[in-house]
């Protein structure tokens, strides 16, 4: 039973913490990066797709598939270009997305404030 207790204390002393993949540079700062502005796993990579040819409609791969396949852009990301405009982006798809829910806000303060006029 001592033995045992003396392996659980070696082990949580010995155990460092780290972050896998710091280093790597994320596919939201890429400019082949395409935000779906909902959820980062329906974000496509606009450097690979395949192009329909009766309809001429380009399908993007997802981003994180694009990134577990080692023949595309690879857990390195080998294709990542830096988007100087990302955060620009991003925060500009935040407020696209909240921009129907504040103007449902602004709606209904508004229809109550004359209500209440009257």
């Amino acid at each position: 039973m001592r033995l045992s207790y003396l392996f659980l204390f070696f082990s949580f002393v010995n155990s460092e913490k780290f972050i896998k993949n710091v280093n790597v540079n994320p596919c939201r700062n890429c400019i082949y990066y395409k935000s779906d502005g909902y959820s980062s796993t329906l974000s496509e990579c606009k450097k690979f797709g395949e192009k329909n040819i009766i309809s001429n409609e380009i399908r993007y791969e997802y981003a994180d598939h694009c990134r577990n396949d080692e023949s595309q852009c690879g857990k390195e990301g080998k294709y990542f270009e830096e988007d100087k405009y990302a955060n620009l982006k991003i925060l500009q798809q935040k407020i696209v997305n909240k921009l129907p829910i504040t103007i449902s806000v602004f709606l209904i303060i508004f229809y109550i404030a004359i209500i209440v006029k009257n």
